[in-house]
């Protein structure tokens, strides 16, 4: 019946804080109500009464404290029960000895048990106490106001106590989701920076060893070729330690224009006929562009790297109020197709992030076909008027 939930870290230094920020307010809370009592029975009472009386408020303060000190850290006592028993004899017995003086006691009792039990067990414990105030404040006071005034000043105390526990328990919650929110926020960065490294490495590595093994093998037979196929190489190569260094930064763009006059001149390079049709790409937003750009690298690397093609086509359509790039080549090996590697997956995530898709396989006899939608607010009507 105990709320034993997860312990906060009382190592850590923010969570330290806050539970000893609350374990002090509750102390001198504690202190400054149980001191009302103690002056009152001091003052009232003789000296034998008093001092079995006093000695009744140090045990009570001596269980409130070691309850509210577990309730900090949501571990119950192991003997909650049987604290909790000895507190509410603790609570009422001395009455006799006291008076009046006694009827604010019980009010730590409430607390107890809210911070103890398991709702809604605590919730009607606590009335319980609550209501008992009142047949236990008709023992010394004739006057309803002064029952009311017993009753509702027990009621306020607990509920006080108790938020000051829970107040804790919460800033202790809040900062472990915190702590727990920026661990995945970083796993989501390197998730990205693995994502982006993968897409610009993956095309222009794959670039740069063509245009390698053009060179080698015109060098000797054709040495303007080779020459032009080296520059070319020495190109990519610039680009894409640039392209690193802006993934490292944090602030990668694609020009869907740029890409499409690269992949193409990459593919022609190695003796595939491409066939493009697209929408004209300076209409297109920024983010829907990079997007888009990242496809159609990831569809010219698998192209490379896994066909023998020998024709390829690209076709950019505006499509149910989105964009519709569709790659298919020819030239791939028979065999089953598994739903692709590391790129399409990185690239169905960061399709994801723009409320895009992607489907992709075997289409036909030996081709292969990537299609990718991207939602667009650059309508149909939009790009056919820009082409006016």
């Amino acid at each position: 019946m105990v709320d034993a939930g997860t312990a906060p870290d009382p190592d850590n230094a923010t969570t330290g804080v806050a539970v000893r920020t609350a374990q002090t307010l509750v102390f001198l809370l504690s202190i400054a109500y149980l001191s009302i009592p103690a002056s009152r029975v001091l003052t009232t009472q003789p000296v034998p009464q008093a001092g079995l009386a006093l000695l009744a408020l140090i045990g009570v303060a001596l269980l409130q404290f070691r309850h509210t000190w577990h309730g900090l850290r949501a571990q119950p006592p192991l003997t909650w029960s049987w604290t909790l028993l000895l507190q509410a004899i603790l609570s009422y017995a001395p009455a006799p000895l006291a008076g009046d003086a006694w009827l604010g006691v019980p009010s730590f009792l409430a607390a107890s048990l809210l911070i103890t039990l398991r709702a809604p067990l605590s919730y009607v414990a606590y009335l319980g106490v609550v209501a008992a105030e009142i047949p236990f404040a008709l023992l010394v006071h004739e006057d309803p106001s002064d029952i009311a005034y017993a009753t509702l000043g027990v009621a306020l105390t607990g509920a006080v106590v108790f938020g000051f526990v829970k107040m804790a328990t919460l800033v202790w919650e809040v900062h472990r989701l915190r702590a727990t929110l920026a661990h995945r926020a970083v796993d989501v960065e390197r998730l990205r920076f693995a994502r982006d490294l993968h897409d610009v490495l993956g095309h222009q590595l794959c670039a740069i060893a063509l245009k390698g093994e053009l060179a080698s093998a015109v060098l000797r037979t054709r040495p303007e070729t080779a020459e032009r196929e080296i520059a070319e190489l020495i190109g990519l190569a610039r680009e894409a330690h640039r392209d690193i260094r802006e993934v490292v930064a944090g602030y990668r763009t694609v020009s869907l224009a740029g890409e499409m006059t690269g992949v193409t001149s990459v593919l022609t390079s190695a003796g595939i006929r491409c066939e493009v049709d697209t929408v004209p790409l300076e209409t297109l937003p920024p983010e829907t562009a990079t997007g888009l750009a990242f496809a159609l690298r990831e569809g010219a690397t698998n192209v490379l790297r896994h066909s023998t093609a020998r024709h390829c086509a690209i076709t950019l359509r505006a499509q149910d109020e989105g964009l519709r790039l569709r790659i298919v080549n020819d030239g791939v090996p028979p065999g089953p197709f598994h739903g692709g590697g590391n790129g399409l997956e990185g690239l169905r995530e960061r399709l994801h992030e723009l409320d895009g898709h992607l489907n992709a396989g075997p289409v036909g006899a030996g081709s292969f076909e990537l299609v990718v939608y991207v939602p667009s607010p650059v309508t149909e009507a939009a790009m056919v008027e820009a082409t006016r």
